[in-house]
């Protein structure tokens, strides 16, 4: 074997040498898989608002609160009164995860017709037959996963309102979130 032939046989264990050192550098790493569950907030009407059948002012305005537990108050003319029928909050089913602090707030629109203004009464929301409070709170979900809500409403009627109507007046939409 001639001195060539010794140095390129040495290189070639070098190399394979050098080449097996670059695995053993080589080094791992672990990453995690995580996922958090929880019950998706489900939320069913359960009863519309009713005021009854109001009168209208001949002058002035009446304005209108069914509270969230459904007493009708009357405040403003002297003409104002309920007449007939029986005024209802509205009602609704939260299903949740039990103990778990939810956010709900209430939202109002108005669709009444001229003459007549729904809005949010204060103090609206009832949860779990809990005092009135604002349209904004944060409270747990019953102890069993199901919340009951009710909404009191406003509506202002003035002169100009058609005598004879019969309908809706606005929406009440609920919404829920986990903290």
């Amino acid at each position: 074997m001639g001195g060539g032939t010794l140095i390129r046989g040495l290189m070639a264990i070098g190399v394979a040498l050098f080449s097996a050192n670059l695995t053993s550098l080589a080094t791992e790493g672990d990453v995690t898989a995580s996922a958090e569950l929880v019950t998706p907030i489900d939320i069913l009407g359960e009863g519309d608002l009713s005021f009854g059948t109001l009168a209208i002012p001949r002058t002035g305005s009446c304005v209108y609160d069914v509270s969230a537990i459904g007493t009708l108050s009357a405040s403003g003319a002297t003409d104002c009164q309920g007449l007939s029928g029986q005024s209802l909050p509205a009602e609704f089913s939260v299903a949740c995860d039990a103990d778990a602090l939810v956010t709900f707030e209430l939202i109002y629109t108005n669709s009444a017709p001229a003459g007549a203004t729904f809005s949010s009464p204060s103090n609206p929301m009832s949860i779990d037959g809990f005092g009135a409070g604002s349209a904004l709170q944060t409270i747990a979900c019953d102890t069993d996963g199901l919340s009951d809500v009710t909404a009191g409403g406003r509506l202002t009627v003035t002169p100009s309102a058609s005598s004879g109507f019969s309908g809706q007046v606005g929406t009440i939409r609920l919404e829920a979130q986990y903290e």
